[in-house]
């Protein structure tokens, strides 16, 4: 959150790591599409070829009992005009390349097959590789940004321990400035007490004598006092003011960085501790 929403290493290698698995993917589907399609074409050379054997096995059987018939054998019988019945629908020649097509076609698929396996096999391997290195980027990514992150989150807590005992020596220095202020006021209050009293001499005793020059050059110099006292005040608390706003501001940038930590060490790379093994991405179990 915050500043930390950013588009660093890591999430520039997460997005390389998705591209690289849906480019994977899309590989997988278009051999699993091929795949699909070479089966197909496997079964109906199959079907093909058993069609053809059961037409033989039969054609075998019924010339084999040609074969062993006899003129005393059962279900002798006339069939007129059956020589001039013509039932036949090849001669050797296509009888013989009708089955010799059949079997080329099961070689060829058969040997389109096995390369097609061959290839689905590479292709698991080199994107089980693929996948294998840009995980091993991402978890560099994020070790090396976890690093920066808990270092920075360090150097925050430094700063905020140093505020935090600034604002303490701040605030005692204007508790003292405030002590002191209070004091001297009683003093000027002394002063003044006795520059009021001495007005009620009568007549010719109000003098200004050298205890008057005295009390009035104690009180300047006890107001002035003051005046420099409150000054130092008003920017021992201006300070504190600033330290507390650099406090709240620590504060926030630290909650950010703890933040980030949790996500990036706690949710992300516990996620992470495990990768599927090359055998599991190779499709073997």
């Amino acid at each position: 959150m915050g500043i930390d929403l950013v588009h660093d290493e890591v999430e520039a290698e997460l997005l390389t790591e998705v591209d690289i698995i849906l480019c994977c993917q899309e590989r997988m589907k278009l051999h699993l599409d091929k795949a699909i399609a070479q089966l197909a074409a496997n079964r109906a050379s199959q079907h093909e070829l058993e069609k053809d054997l059961s037409d033989k096995q039969m054609a075998y059987r019924i010339d084999d009992k040609c074969h062993h018939l006899r003129n005393t054998s059962d279900g002798v019988s006339y069939f007129r005009g059956v020589e001039r019945v013509d039932a036949t629908v090849s001669v050797p020649e296509s009888w013989a390349k009708f089955t010799d097509d059949n079997i080329l076609r099961s070689q060829s698929e058969r040997a389109a097959s096995a390369k097609l396996r061959d290839d689905i096999q590479n292709l698991l391997v080199v994107t089980a590789n693929e996948m294998w290195n840009q995980f091993n980027k991402v978890n560099l990514s994020f070790t090396n940004r976890i690093a920066e992150t808990a270092d920075a989150k360090n150097k925050i807590q430094i700063h905020l321990a140093k505020t935090l005992q600034e604002i303490f020596q701040t605030e005692m220095t204007i508790e003292s400035i405030k002590k002191a202020i209070k004091d001297k006021s009683a003093f000027l209050k002394v002063a003044q007490t006795r520059l009021d009293e001495r007005t009620r001499r009568p007549n010719i005793e109000l003098c200004r004598d050298m205890a008057q020059l005295r009390l009035v050059n104690e009180v300047d110099e006890v107001d002035s006092t003051i005046q420099t006292l409150q000054q130092r005040l008003r920017d021992a608390e201006d300070t504190l003011q600033s330290l507390v706003h650099t406090k709240a501001t620590l504060e926030h940038d630290l909650a950010v960085k703890a933040n980030s930590l949790y996500i990036d060490q706690e949710k992300c790379m516990s996620m992470r501790k495990t990768f599927p093994n090359t055998l599991r991405l190779e499709g073997f179990c």
